[in-house]
């Protein structure tokens, strides 16, 4: 078997041109052609052979690829119809990829062939903007009996760098707002490396980001209150300009219980939901 280089961009070009394919923007398909950068997704994840690999976005395969020869097993998912003859073309004659032409968000990874003894998976991909919140929310918020069965073991994602910092960022932060309350309640969320957009083709308009995602154990935490919890942060950061005083009045809890919730807390209710953590918010809904 001769391996396509796919990461280098004249490889690249060729497989596209042979297949008469046009990169979608409405995929938000922008390919990497940096092998150094790749490898060091694939060493981010952790990845050895007793692992199964979901990956999300498989694009022409060049991650792809990579992944096959550190994992026991790749499920490579892509969207685009138009993009899978160049993909089996590009991983021809790899026996640990099941190539799957579906929308990860109407996936099930219960339904993916599991290689692994121990059930588990991890999750990697170059995730276009438009589908990173609702992908990581619905992953994540699984347990609250969601899409997705069951979370997975490690996420290494690429996002928008602008994505990456709201992800991990700080209470009291410009960046801060409702998903990173949700991905941190759910993980411990690292920034690990930038990605210029110089490394992509076609080049987008922004920089990208490399993020870990290591979910919590959440043994001791209550699904019940988090729910609860995920409506005030909806309403708080719905109305961020205004107190939790005011905006968690519009979460639909009485306003005794918001008041008595806010006395047993000792939280101040003169204070803004960017400036609460997430341990913060689940305290306050544990009272609710």
């Amino acid at each position: 078997m001769i391996m396509i280089e796919i990461w280098k961009r004249s490889e690249l070009d060729r497989l596209i041109h042979r297949h008469g394919i046009r990169l979608s923007k409405a995929y938000g398909q922008n390919f990497l052609t940096d092998k150094n950068i790749l490898e060091k997704i694939v060493r981010s994840a952790e990845v050895s052979a007793d692992d199964h690999v979901i990956e999300i976005g498989a694009g022409a395969g060049a991650l792809t690829i990579l992944l096959s020869k550190a994992a026991g097993y790749v499920t490579a998912i892509e969207i685009d119809k138009k993009l899978m003859p160049a993909l089996h073309e590009a991983t021809d004659g790899l026996h640990n990829i099941d190539l799957v032409n579906e929308d990860f968000l109407k996936f099930n990874t219960e339904e993916a062939k599991d290689k692994t003894k121990n059930g588990k998976f991890k999750l990697v991909g170059n995730l276009p903007y438009y589908i990173t919140s609702q992908l990581i929310a619905g992953l994540f918020e699984s347990r609250l009996g969601k899409a997705h069965p069951k979370p997975p073991e490690l996420a290494i994602f690429m996002v928008q760098k602008e994505v990456a910092e709201r992800l991990v960022s700080l209470p009291g932060k410009k960046a801060y707002g409702a998903i990173s309350v949700l991905v941190q309640h759910y993980t411990e969320a690292e920034l690990l490396f930038e990605v210029s957009r110089e490394v992509f083709v076609p080049k987008p308009n922004v920089d990208s980001a490399v993020i870990r995602l290591k979910p919590r154990d959440l043994s001791a935490y209550d699904p019940v209150i988090a729910s609860r919890m995920f409506r005030l942060v909806r309403s708080g950061f719905d109305m961020r300009r205004k107190t939790i005083r005011n905006s968690f009045a519009q979460s639909g809890f009485s306003k005794e219980a918001l008041l008595s919730a806010f006395e047993k807390t000792g939280i101040d209710s003169g204070r803004r939901a960017e400036t609460l953590s997430p341990g913060e918010f689940y305290e306050f809904a544990s009272f609710l």
